[in-house]
């Protein structure tokens, strides 16, 4: 990264102190939040991925230095979750004078490395892709600093885009501008992308691709029909969760009589339609994972609408989660005029009690059998989180 700023220090007393930082540090935007905090503290130094930790040097004026200190205890990156920072103090002479502060190249280094889980679409990217005069309006792979793949698209530590499979999808001028603005949110964002950029989806045996990919998947829903999705997570099988022939034909293509399947909501007040849903529930339910949570159904009249009965039969309880990336609120809502179903089952992309799939090819050889159509993503993007 390029110097972030430069200051006149004169002839002032400096101090410098090595910093390391334990917990989930990485991919978690805390290089690009240290940065900052740096530059409001007034001081110089650098920041940098170790893999199990994050190593900050900072020197300045003793009150400056103090002041970054309390400011990384106080307002680490949102998704981080600190274990202990460790502070000593060094001389200058040992590591130089630092005339700016910089975030340096990661470098690997033996110890246990927690590495943060995909993080759910944030309210910030939620907002740009429904903006149509945003750049990624609509883009199925929005993320930033605070959101996006993590884990499932790592090849190997520290965590840096080069060893992510994002390093398919070299960044347009647009985002690598982004990338290196430490003013943006989505500076130093490993997975940053756009629809010029990034990857895209399309369907497999058919020609539609982008766009067109993405309605003909939500009119196949709409109509009834099944279809395979990829998402950051992997494989799922999906179909309109309030369309009894459409969940009756899953349960006997997937092999799956009786047990009940997972249900995604459009938004949190679609899940109070159906479900009870107390204050601690619906904060973890739209937390920044997005969890499953089995709640109890509503008492309803026999010719309500809603969930039908085949989603869990015979069964007072329903598992439901709400969207967590940006392709699956795709599918809810999309300037296409179709009107979907409030509620669409995401069970796992397999037969019951075979393997789930684990790649592309895997999910065409097994799932062609289980679906109408099947929805991918170019290049790796998405693998390893599936919910059964």
């Amino acid at each position: 990264m390029g110097n972030l700023y430069v200051l006149d220090r004169g002839k002032k007393r400096m101090i410098t102190k090595k910093i390391r930082v334990y917990g989930i540090v990485q991919g978690v935007g805390f290089r690009p939040t240290v940065s900052r905090h740096a530059a409001a503290a007034g001081i110089t130094g650098s920041v940098c991925n170790k893999g199990p930790y994050v190593e900050i040097f900072a020197q300045g004026e003793e009150k400056c230095v103090k002041d970054f200190l309390e400011r990384l205890e106080k307002q680490p990156p949102k998704r981080a979750a600190i274990l202990k920072i460790n502070t000593e103090d060094v001389k200058e002479e040992e590591y130089g004078k630092f005339n700016d502060f910089q975030i340096i190249e990661s470098e690997k280094t033996k110890g246990e490395i927690f590495v943060s889980p995909d993080i759910a679409i944030c309210e910030e990217c939620k907002k740009e892709m429904y903006d149509p005069k945003d750049r990624r309006y609509l883009h199925p792979f929005i993320n930033c600093t605070c959101c996006g793949p993590r884990l499932t698209i790592l090849d190997a530590l520290p965590y840096d885009r080069e060893r992510t499979s994002m390093k398919e999808f070299p960044m347009c001028p647009d985002c690598a501008s982004e990338y290196e603005d430490p003013a943006t949110r989505r500076y130093d964002a490993q997975p940053v992308c756009c629809n010029d950029c990034g990857p895209e989806v399309y369907l497999t045996g058919r020609e539609e691709r982008g766009r067109a990919a993405i309605i003909a998947t939500r009119k196949m829903i709409h109509d009834g029909g099944i279809v395979a999705i990829k998402g950051i997570g992997g494989f799922h099988l999906c179909c309109d969760a309030t369309n009894e022939e459409a969940v009756q034909r899953l349960r006997t293509l997937k092999n799956r009589p009786a047990k009940p399947f997972a249900v995604m909501a459009r938004d949190v007040e679609a899940v109070k339609q159906e479900c009870l849903v107390n204050e601690v529930q619906e904060e973890i339910l739209d937390g920044h994972q997005k969890p499953i949570l089995l709640l109890e159904k509503r008492k309803k009249s026999a010719d309500s609408t809603g969930l039908c009965k085949s989603v869990a039969p015979g069964n007072p309880k329903v598992g439901i989660m709400l969207p967590y990336a940006p392709v699956q609120m795709l599918l809810f809502r999309y300037d296409d005029g179709i009107e979907m179903p409030d509620y669409l089952v995401m069970t796992s992309g397999n037969t019951s009690g075979a393997p789930i799939c684990r790649d592309d090819k895997e999910a065409v050889e097994e799932l062609s059998q289980l679906c109408d159509l099947i929805f991918l993503m170019t290049g790796r993007y998405g693998s390893g989180r599936t919910i059964r």
